[in-house]
């Protein structure tokens, strides 16, 4: 549904966009139309297109009676003593970006503009930590004291664990949360910074509740989270298996103890019997779901934090300290950078080996790179896929296993290396320092050129920040792919081809030529060829969800073969080249039905070149499940993904003299499948460990260009001794964005 598509795209797209704010602007334009007299007075109401709603005000329990055992121990085996200070602290009071954990919350409360009933905000915890949190309530005039509630518990074994705990305060503020929705909290846990609260409360069905998910990156996780079922075209939470064996299930959908539930379902709790599970909520929720049917639905986080122990403590409060200032905001100015992934519709591999291709930019999926003006130049981790610290040898492995050797800062570290040499070539002023994050939602090792969109991204991002067109560096746009793909090649040794490069630059439907003569008599760039991307019919996309592979690793020893030239290789490269211009011209033609034959000839002489070995058993059965469904199906990239196109019934294809445009709205479509065919297509793909979507071309690419940003020539911060008589002459901090 258009509430659960909305959000789900504010979260994984990671909008540049201060989402807090602009809801705080909208329901400032509502409650100023109220005040005309839009609508019933006296109510806080939020514009949609169905005019007026008013909104449902929520309360919030913060759950914080926890020991922090295994916090508490790391502190004692620190060898360094530098945290010694911390013990007997409560894991919601710890600092995490100058304020305390729990500062961030109420922070996030604050920010929905009054959909948080900041009077019934109320935070549990036991009888040993109590005096801290009323200490930290008298300095923190936005919380009320009374507010904190004493379980009565001195020690971890008497503890009434999350679920009693959750229960006591809806007993003991009953008067008060009688007919209120309750948002449920764990107090030793953080959201990334792009999670709106309001916006995720707000877009709640009526009468549904919510709660939050996240991908997890390893098998051996399943086993100590709790994972969600979903339904995949609503979003619908069909049943929660609290630390079940990988083999139960094939979700990596982990829900953290956070839970948005409405009156008519958190009153349900009070025939609740917690008994062995008392400290594992995911059980409550369990319950609710089997046994009420409650009407749930789920939202996809970024990332978040779990305080569980003094390394993720760390992993947090570094993060935090380099995108939040002292007041919890994101740290103004920033300049930002998104590159979508891209497809290779017809021609790869043969970008690498002197053929043609025809790439298509897809908006499905991107990365994004953000600079922000800095004293120190400094370089962010994601902590996703940079992770520097592991619950065990196993999960290390199983994390390598799926996401690889490296992450994303050395592509960033690169990148800034060859701006740098390019910056230092043309005598440009680079003095400024930043700090530098990246982020991305393309799926990890499947041929989707994730690796060049945050490389690309970054590059972009850089002229950007420093105010620099292309020329100011004396590149062409034809060239710059051809640097691009340098940082990879030269400075990283990743084997690659220009395409991913090319149509990152450009985006769009591009046509490539890579002839070799071409080529050299240009310097380093072919031809391209930008395309009306309404030409291509309906395309989908399929991909492992189970699997990593280093596409590098499956290039290099055709390179080799290719180079020594082995006839099979040489002659394949050139037929797989020649079918680009085939497609091209049925396209033109308005005979799209023509790639599906081409696209299956695609993938044939890839693998008879390849071999299957190399290929792989999960490709090859990835193709031929799409085969099996009425899909021509040939590698995205590398492989790991497939495009596919549906094979049209040749009685239902349109008169291309009629219709050029097959993808026009409003039109029967035969390369389109239905929503319930879809569906049924895209659950089946997820049941054998892959995932399947409609492609969404991205048709323009960002370019830079004068006036995106003041150059930056000096550093960012500077001292200046200041003449005027009525001011004295002492250091200033001056700020020059």
């Amino acid at each position: 549904p258009p509430h659960r598509r909305d959000y789900d795209y504010l979260t994984t797209s990671r909008l540049t966009i201060n989402t807090d704010q602009s809801y705080q602007r909208m329901v400032s334009d509502a409650t100023a139309e109220v005040k005309r007299g839009g609508g019933e007075s006296g109510g806080v109401r939020e514009v949609k297109k169905g005019g007026l709603q008013q909104l449902e005000k929520w309360s919030v329990v913060v759950l914080a009676a926890g020991y922090g055992s295994r916090l508490h121990k790391d502190i004692l085996a620190d060898d360094s003593g530098q945290y010694i200070h911390l013990i007997g602290q409560p894991k919601s009071l710890l600092p995490v970006g100058g304020k305390a954990l729990l500062d961030h919350w109420i922070h996030r409360f604050k920010q929905t503009n009054g959909v948080v009933d900041m009077d019934r905000v109320f935070v549990v915890t036991n009888d040993s930590m109590y005096p801290k949190f009323l200490k930290w309530a008298n300095t923190n005039p936005d919380f009320n004291k009374a507010n904190i509630l004493n379980d009565g518990t001195r020690q971890a074994s008497e503890r009434l664990g999350a679920v009693g705990d959750l229960q006591l305060v809806l007993s003991r503020k009953r008067e008060m949360l009688e007919g209120m929705n309750v948002l449920v909290v764990a107090g030793d846990t953080l959201f990334l910074s792009d999670f709106s609260l309001g916006s995720f409360l707000t877009r709640l069905p009526d009468k549904t509740s919510g709660l939050v998910y996240y991908n997890l990156n390893s098998h051996d996780q399943v086993l100590k989270r709790g994972i969600i079922e979903i339904d995949e075209i609503t979003g619908r939470v069909l049943r929660l298996l609290e630390k079940p064996n990988p083999d139960q299930t094939t979700s990596r959908k982990a829900s953290p103890a956070f839970y948005a539930l409405r009156a008519s379902h958190h009153m349900l709790l009070k025939d609740y019997k917690a008994m062995a599970e008392r400290d594992t909520p995911g059980e409550m929720i369990k319950w609710l779901l089997a046994e009420h049917k409650i009407e749930m639905y789920a939202t996809r986080l970024s990332g978040r934090f779990d305080i569980s122990d003094l390394s993720m403590w760390k992993e947090t409060l570094s993060h935090f300290s380099l995108v939040l200032d002292k007041h919890l905001n994101a740290l103004p100015p920033k300049t930002v950078s998104k590159v979508c992934a891209r497809i290779g519709v017809m021609g790869n591999p043969s970008d690498g080996f002197g053929g043609k291709t025809l790439a298509l930019s897809i908006s499905n999926f991107h990365a994004e790179v953000t600079l922000r003006p800095s004293k120190r130049l400094v370089l962010v981790a994601h902590p996703e896929f940079d992770p520097s610290s592991f619950l065990s040898l196993q999960h290390l492995s199983n994390h390598t296993m799926l996401n690889g050797y490296y992450g994303g800062l050395r592509l960033l570290k690169a990148t800034c290396r060859k701006f740098v040499e390019l910056c230092d070539r043309a005598n440009v002023d680079i003095s400024a320092n930043f700090v530098m994050s990246y982020s991305t939602t393309i799926p990890r090792m499947v041929g989707l050129a994730g690796s060049s969109a945050i490389i690309t991204a970054a590059f972009k991002g850089l002229l950007r920040f420093y105010g620099l067109r292309l020329s100011d560096l004396n590149i062409q746009k034809d060239m710059l792919p051809q640097y691009i793909l340098d940082i990879e090649t030269s400075d990283l040794g990743i084997n690659a081809g220009l395409q991913d490069r090319v149509i990152q630059v450009y985006g769009g439907l591009v046509h490539m030529d890579f002839d070799q003569k071409l080529v050299q008599k240009n310097n380093g760039y072919g031809d391209y060829t930008s395309l009306d991307v309404g030409m291509l019919p309906t395309l989908y996309l399929a991909w492992n969800t189970n699997m990593a592979g280093n596409s590098g690793k499956v290039h290099s020893s055709v390179k080799e073969r290719w180079l020594s030239g082995e006839k099979l290789v040489v002659d394949g490269m050139k037929a797989v080249g020649s079918l680009a211009d085939k497609a091209v011209e049925a396209l033109r033609q308005g005979k799209p039905e023509s790639l599906c034959e081409l696209m299956n000839q695609n993938f044939a002489l890839r693998r008879k070149m390849y071999g299957d070995d190399v290929v792989g058993k999960r490709n090859i059965e990835l193709a031929a499940l799409a085969n099996a469904n009425g899909m021509a199906a040939k590698f995205s990239g590398s492989g790991g993904a497939v495009v596919c196109l549906k094979i049209p019934d040749p009685k239902l294809i349109p008169d291309p003299k009629l219709q050029k445009d097959v993808s026009s709205p409003g039109e029967f479509n035969p390369f389109e499948f239905s929503e319930e065919e879809e569906q049924k297509i895209r659950l089946l793909f997820i049941s054998k460990g892959y995932e399947f979507s409609r492609i969404h071309p991205n048709e323009l690419a960002w370019e830079p260009d004068e006036g995106d940003a003041v150059r930056r020539s000096t550093s960012y911060f500077s001292f200046t001794k200041l003449g005027s008589p009525n001011v004295s002459k002492s250091g200033v901090v001056l700020q020059i964005d």
